[in-house]
């Protein structure tokens, strides 16, 4: 097995279980607002909490990456974010509940910027799109696949949801472990590592000329990336947040069945996240996320349409391609899209803006309205929600440019280094026709 398959591999079982400490909070949810007597308004911001905190961890750790060593930051961060994980069994309080979980956040953010980065930067280029969507795949079948039994398992076996966390907690850091040992800096981080030791501190591209980390919101994709991460997140977190609630309030599934309908939707977002990544290598990244955008909000339509009280298998059905093409979203926004336009040293970076703008706004504050909406007007607010941000993804790409290396080698106008970049940032020579 070839170096890239390997890192691939592992940082997808990091992200799962990263992945599955935030979200697991989500499925059993039902438990703890009954134990803690919460409101939808402050289900919403628990939720919230870890996804603003998540925002500054995400781009402080990704810079800190390209500058220091990714491998660094994704051990430590991993390490750290189970920690609090296992802290989370503890809380008897919101204000406990909301220090832990933005704890939790700060760090579990971490590696995401790395680890596409790092994936992005090791894998061939014809199959970048797959391979970064690993870490993405990880946590949809970890977190939903797996993850919604195992946790209903634990909670009826140990009659209490807190022993959950203690348990969820301990395969992310023994990852944490392992990755410390088979992980090597990319050499892109080397050489930046290398030129900051000689006291360069500027890094010269393969364009030649110098950069610095502002640098990358000189280029469109990297915009309208960040643009697409508050539908995208919000899509997300409103899914992970109020699906549970809304099974078991509107459709009064027990929280076994409930356990399953989330499996299934698991099973349906990882295939989108690596079917939809891989058919973008030959499509393109720009019509794979708008084709995925669109299905997301007609499956969403259909969820909101079914009759109350619809059976486990039709909202099983229903959930499982609503993940899919939602999930099928996030690999191309938070990965190949923003960092195949940025030379390779800053692409953690690329990866780390969007997903901490997505975070405070789509991961922190549309949750938190959400569950506001839902005290208000009931739970299919946050469905709704959820549904019309896949239509938004569709509207927002149109302002992509393809960075699919097949697509672009079959362009008769290949896009260059400039229509990368906004005019104001293009170069002032005209290049010869």
């Amino acid at each position: 097995m070839k170096y890239y398959q390997k890192l691939a591999i592992l940082l997808g079982l990091i992200w799962g279980f990263s992945t599955y400490q935030r979200i697991v909070i989500a499925i059993i949810m039902p438990e703890i607002q009954k134990d803690m007597n919460f409101s939808y308004t402050k289900v919403g911001l628990v939720f919230s909490i870890t996804g603003f905190v998540w925002a500054f961890g995400t781009i402080i750790w990704a810079t800190i990456g390209d500058n220091h060593g990714r491998r660094k930051v994704i051990v430590c961060c991993t390490m750290v974010a189970s920690v609090f994980s296992w802290f989370t069994g503890t809380v008897h309080s919101l204000g406990q509940m909301l220090w832990v979980r933005g704890a939790l956040g700060f760090f579990e953010g971490g590696p995401w910027g790395p680890a596409n980065a790092s994936l992005g930067e090791e894998a061939p280029a014809e199959k970048r799109a797959m391979f970064v969507s690993f870490p993405s795949a990880g946590a949809m079948v970890i977190g939903t696949v797996l993850g919604p039994i195992i946790a209903v398992k634990l909670m009826g076996a140990f009659g209490s949801w807190r022993p959950v966390f203690y348990i969820i907690s301990i395969p992310s850091f023994i990852l944490g472990v392992v990755c410390a040992f088979v992980m090597r800096e990319p050499a892109s981080v080397v050489e930046r590592i290398r030129l900051r030791k000689a006291g360069q501190k500027q890094v010269v591209t393969q364009e030649g000329h110098k950069a610095k980390l502002r640098d990358v919101l000189k280029y469109k994709n990297v915009v309208v990336s960040t643009v697409n991460s508050i539908p995208c997140m919000a899509w997300l977190w409103i899914y992970t947040g109020f699906s549970a609630l809304f099974l078991t309030k509107v459709h009064n599934l027990s929280m076994d069945a409930v356990g399953l309908v989330i499996s299934a939707s698991g099973l349906g977002g990882f295939i989108g996240m690596v079917g939809v990544s891989r058919v973008s290598d030959s499509i393109g990244r720009k019509p794979a996320i708008m084709i995925s955008g669109f299905l997301c909000c007609l499956l969403g339509l259909g969820i909101l349409a079914a009759p109350v009280r619809s059976s486990m298998a039709a909202l099983a059905v229903l959930f499982f391609f609503w993940a899919m093409f939602g999930g099928g979203m996030f690999p191309l926004f938070m990965g190949p899209l923003p960092m195949e336009a940025v030379p390779p040293e800053f692409a953690g970076t690329a990866v780390g803006v969007p997903t901490a703008i997505g975070e405070i706004l789509g991961a922190a504050a549309l949750p938190a309205l959400a569950g506001f909406l839902a005290d208000k007007f009931g739970l299919y607010a946050p469905i709704l929600m959820a549904t019309m941000a896949g239509l938004v993804v569709v509207v927002v790409s149109l302002f992509y440019v393809e960075t699919a290396p097949r697509k672009v080698a079959r362009m008769l106008r290949k896009p260059t280094h400039d229509d990368h970049l906004f005019r104001r940032f293009r170069s002032k020579v005209t290049p010869a026709v």
